[in-house]
Formats: structure tokens, sequence, C-alpha cells
């Protein structure tokens, strides 16, 4: 009977299933935490790589201009309604879009952007007319006298499965805000003065070009 137990003893000793199950059973929380994690950032990074497209998008289609200055509210509701194609699948209810026609200028000697008209839609508020010391005018439009066009994309970006994840970094809410700035060359509109490039002009309650003229 003694050497039964005892062999019995040794055979449970030389036995591993048991300890494999309480490891799997402590690394499968590090395993799901790492899924959650994965899948979560390239769900985010999805998001902020078609907002980036939807701030290229409004950009370029408002610098082709319009038939006529300043450009149509219609043409303008039609570009902003783009976003619900160019950011599928995702929800567009909370996306800011603001585009604006900057101009360059030099002003004691520095070049120095003004925003010369604006327009946002219903998320957003568009930038007030007038010197813009918040923007840096980019490599490429550093000329007196240069007009391009600014897109500015944001929207409030809510993890899919791994909120309890961002809560844990501190300084971050349950929501993150992605946005995106992008600046784009006028290839519509008209010349203004004594001005070599070309402008658009945003609708609005008085719409002027930068130079103040009337469109």
């Amino acid at each position: 009977m003694l050497r039964r137990f005892a062999r019995r003893a040794d055979r449970m000793g030389r036995d591993r299933r048991g300890s494999a199950v309480v490891e799997f059973a402590v690394i499968l929380p590090v395993l799901l935490a790492i899924w959650a994690g994965m899948t979560e950032l390239a769900h985010a990074i999805d998001e902020w790589r078609k907002l980036t497209l939807l701030g290229r998008t409004v950009a370029d289609l408002t610098a082709q201009g319009d038939a006529k200055n300043p450009v149509s509210t219609t043409l303008m509701s039609d570009i902003f309604a783009s976003a619900a194609t160019v950011m599928r699948p995702f929800n567009t209810a909370n996306a800011k879009i603001v585009v604006s026609a900057i101009g360059v200028s030099l002003q004691n000697g520095v070049l120095s952007p003004s925003v010369c008209s604006s327009l946002a839609n219903g998320n957003a508020t568009a930038r007030n007319t007038g010197p813009a010391n918040d923007i840096t005018v980019p490599p490429g439009y550093q000329t007196a006298g240069m007009r391009y066009v600014l897109a500015e994309v944001s929207i409030t970006y809510t993890p899919m499965i791994g909120t309890a994840l961002v809560n844990l970094v501190k300084g971050v809410g349950k929501t993150i805000t992605f946005s995106s700035a992008v600046p784009w060359p006028t290839r519509g509109g008209k010349i203004y003065g004594t001005n070599t490039y070309t402008e658009v002009v945003l609708p609005g309650t008085n719409a002027t070009a930068c130079d103040g003229s009337t469109p």
C-alpha cells in the first residue's frame, strides 16, 4: 500500500499539467490587455488618418474655388457634407471643420498671416478676420502676398474597448480629441488689387478679399 501511494505521489510530482493551467491563468489577463491595447491603437490610428484625409479633402476642394467669388454657400455646404463619406465608417456627428482663406503680408520685416475670410460647419466657429497670431506660415507659403487655404478639422474619439486602459493614463479623460490643420495652395478664385496670387473668398455677411476690396 505504501509503495503504491509513493508511486502515485511520484507521478503527481512529475505531472506539469496543473502548473501549466496556473501559468496560463496568470498570463491570460496580460494577453487580453495587450490585445485590447493593440486593437484600440489600430482603431485610433485609423480614425486619425481619416481625419487627416478629411482636412486635405476640404482644403483641396475649397482651394479650387467656384465659378464666382465669394464661393457659394451651396458649394461649401457640399464640401462640409463630404465629411460623412471621407470619414466612413466613423461617426462624424461631432466633427468640427473650419476653413479659412489666409493672406501673407510683410509686417515690420516679418511675414505675418491674416485671416481674410473664414467659414465653419455647424459644430465649430469660424475664425475672426484679421491678424492670426496663432498661425505659423508653413514652408512653401512664406512669400509676401501669398494666398492659401487653411482647413482645420477635429473630432472627439471615444475608445472602443480600451476605456479603462485610457483612464490609466494620467491627465487623459474618457475621450481624446484628434485634430489636423492642412494648408493648401489656392488654385481658383481671382486676383485682387496689385497682388499677383489668386485668392478664394469664403461666403459671409461681409465677405471681402485680403486687401479689403469687395469681390
